[in-house]
């Protein structure tokens, strides 16, 4: 039961992004396991630690694919005063107005069975702040509060626990009760969670063009994506050519990108999967001896 979360963000202050696992069980009137693990063991989901102008947050949460193309969300937001996070533990959901939930110091959300589109509309909201603005809480909340009031469950006890913290880690553990309108509840159980901290090249638009220092396939964006995301490379010597192949999940060649010759620097080539099922693709790039390959997730 784990989860990887390889999402990037940039706010105005200060921001740290992390890769890690989140698990737990759950029991009351829907249970489960969340586990968020798709196929091949390939997770979806994010975590960052920001800092604003009076407030710090730690922002944690994933999804879980369930059966019929449906997923499950969990997400955390825990408020404090200082940056980096730092070993603390939050009651849930600790002080502030139960009216205005972005007062509250912690934030436990669950919402079951929601469909593929709208993961697709959040992940989309959550990677755009990577244009190096902050990400907008309020209008994050107001979408989840008003649009899916009726099946969201909210954490109206427990406690969540960042028990071990690094320069590179975050370890911690959560339990709570969540309750939705209507007398449903949901106990939350054996709730651990770890990051590790990660850094993307910078590929910003230089007044100068850049020389890169290796040949290399980055990360594809966005990803998990419906129909396309992009592809970037890096390349070094104009001599050498190259190639950008997609594979599916058993190794046949599906479509390629591109083949030819391009000059040094930084590169992308779109991919348009309208015409292809839902599930786990490999871009491969070559430049003469160098192979390297990136997964694509196409959710549907």
């Amino acid at each position: 039961m784990k989860i990887f979360i390889p999402f990037i963000f940039c706010f105005c202050l200060a921001q740290e992004s992390y890769t890690g696992e989140i698990t737990f069980d759950y029991n009351g009137t829907v249970s489960g396991s969340f586990t968020s693990i798709i196929q091949d063991s390939i997770p979806i989901g994010f975590a960052f630690n920001q800092e604003g102008a009076d407030t710090s947050y730690f922002i944690m949460g994933a999804f879980t694919e369930q059966e019929n193309n449906e997923f499950d969300l969990f997400l955390a937001v825990l408020q404090d005063t200082t940056f980096p996070v730092q070993p603390r533990t939050w009651d849930i959901p600790g002080q502030g107005n139960p009216l205005d939930p972005l007062s509250l110091e912690s934030i436990v959300i669950f919402i079951p069975e929601l469909d593929s589109v709208f993961v697709l509309d959040l992940i989309e909201t959550l990677t755009d702040t990577t244009g190096g603005d902050s990400l907008a809480l309020d209008s994050l909340f107001e979408s989840l509060f008003f649009e899916l009031i009726d099946i969201i469950y909210m954490g109206i006890d427990g406690v969540i626990e960042i028990s071990a913290v690094t320069d590179s880690t975050v370890f911690g553990g959560c339990y709570a009760t969540m309750w939705k309108p209507l007398f449903s509840f949901i106990d939350i159980n054996n709730g651990e969670f770890n990051f590790t901290k990660v850094t993307l090249p910078d590929l910003s638009i230089k007044p100068r063009p850049a020389i890169p220092e290796m040949v290399t396939v980055y990360p594809a964006y966005p990803n998990p994506f419906n129909p396309s995301t992009t592809v970037r490379f890096s390349v070094l010597d104009t001599k050498q050519p190259l190639s950008l192949h997609i594979y599916d999940i058993d190794g046949r060649l599906i479509e390629t990108l591109f083949s030819g010759y391009v000059m040094p620097g930084f590169h992308e080539v779109q991919w348009n999967a309208r015409q292809h099922p839902s599930g786990i693709y490999f871009a491969m790039f070559r430049s003469g001896y160098i192979m390297q390959s990136t997964k694509l997730i196409l959710i549907k």
